[in-house]
C-alpha cells in the first residue's frame, strides 16, 4: 500500500483535484450569482472579485475549497513535470547504457577474434618448427603435443596436431592418462620414449612388444583402438621455459619404421627449445579457453 502512494499518491490527488476544480468552478459560479446583485457602482468582475477575496478563509462558502483543490493540481501537475524531466534523464542513461555495452560487446568480440588469429599463428609456427625436413616428417606421419592442463589432472590434453593425412589429423584421441601408452612412459620416467616393431600394430606380436618396453614404466597398454597404425612412437616430455616444470609431451608417430629421423628431432628440438616452450604454453592457455575440456576421453 505505501509503495502504491508513494509512485501513484500525487497523481492520483491531480486527478481529484481537477474533477474537483471543474465542480468547484461550477459551484462558485452558481454562489456568485446567488449572492452578487446588479449594481451601477462597481463592475460584475470586482464585484465579483470583493465577494471571493472576502471569502477565502471561509469555509462556508466553495472558495476555500476551491484554493485547496487548485494548490492541489499545481502539486500533482509540478510533480508531472519533474517526473516527466526524471524519465527522459533516464531514457537518455539507458541510451548511452546501450551504447556502452554494444562498444564493450564490440571490443570483447574483436579481443576474441584476435586470440583467435594468434591461436592460428602459433599453431602455424608450431607446424613449421615440429615438421622441418631434418625430421623425415612426410604424409606417414603424425605429431601431436599433449599438455597437462592442471596440476590436479591425471591425463595430458592434446592441444595441437598435425599431419598431412587427414584422416590422421582429424582423428585421434583427446585425452591420455598420464600412465598409459608411449606418451605416459615418456611423462613419467625421465622424459624420453622410443617404440619401433615392424608388425602389424594390432597384431599380438606388436601389443606384447609394447607391453614388454611399457612394463618397467608403470604403463599400461592404451585401452582403446587407436585411430592411426603406427609402427614408429617417439616421445618427448618438455618443461616450462621460465619455472621448469614439466608441462607435456610431443609425440611423433609413423606407420612405417625408419621414416622419422630421431636425430633430426632431437636436434629441432634442442635448438628450438626456448621457442617451442614459449609457444606451447601461450597454446595451452588459448586451447584452454577456445577448446575447454569436455570431461570425458575420446578415441
Amino acid at each position: 500500500m505505501l509503495k502504491f502512494l508513494k509512485n501513484f499518491g500525487l497523481p492520483v490527488l491531480e486527478a481529484i483535484a481537477t474533477l474537483v476544480l471543474a465542480l468547484l468552478t461550477i459551484l462558485i459560479g452558481l454562489w456568485l450569482r446567488a449572492n452578487l446583485t446588479e449594481s451601477d457602482e462597481p463592475s460584475t468582475f470586482e464585484l465579483a472579485l470583493t465577494t471571493l477575496k472576502g471569502n477565502v478563509t471561509n469555509f462556508e462558502t466553495p472558495v476555500p475549497y476551491f484554493g485547496l483543490a487548485l494548490l492541489a493540481a499545481l502539486v500533482g501537475r509540478i510533480d508531472g513535470f519533474i517526473n516527466r524531466y526524471r524519465l527522459g534523464e533516464l531514457k537518455e542513461n539507458g541510451i548511452e547504457l546501450q551504447d556502452a555495452r554494444e562498444a564493450l560487446r564490440d571490443e570483447a568480440q574483436a579481443h576474441a577474434d584476435s586470440k583467435s588469429s594468434y591461436l592460428e599463428t602459433l599453431g602455424s609456427a608450431l607446424k613449421y618448427l615440429l615438421t622441418s625436413k631434418e625430421t623425415g616428417f612426410d604424409h606417414r606421419c603424425r605429431v601431436t603435443i599433449y599438455r597437462l592442463q592442471q596440476d590436479k589432472d591425471h591425463y595430458l590434453r592434446q592441444i595441437f596436431r598435425h599431419s598431412p593425412t587427414k584422416v590422421y589429423e582429424d582423428n585421434g584421441r583427446i585425452r591420455i592418462p598420464i600412465d598409459e601408452g608411449i606418451v605416459g612412459a615418456a611423462w613419467g620416467n625421465h622424459g624420453v620414449k622410443e617404440f619401433t616393431n615392424h608388425a602389424d600394430p594390432s597384431s599380438e606380436e606388436f601389443i606384447d612388444e609394447m607391453n614388454r618396453i611399457l612394463g618397467p614404466e608403470k604403463c599400461r597398454h592404451p585401452e582403446v583402438e587407436l585411430s592411426m597404425p603406427s609402427k614408429h612412437y617417439y616421445a618427448r616430455a618438455f618443461e616450462d621455459h621460465e619455472t621448469g616444470r614439466r608441462l607435456g609431451v610431443v609425440v611423433y608417430e609413423s606407420t612405417e619404421v625408419g621414416v622419422l629421423d630421431r636425430a633430426g628431432i632431437d636436434q629441432v628440438l634442442d635448438t628450438q627449445t626456448l621457442d617451442v616452450s614459449r609457444f606451447i604454453r601461450h597454446l595451452g592457455v588459448l586451447h584452454r579457453e577456445f577448446n575447454p575440456d569436455p570431461g570425458e576421453e575420446q578415441a
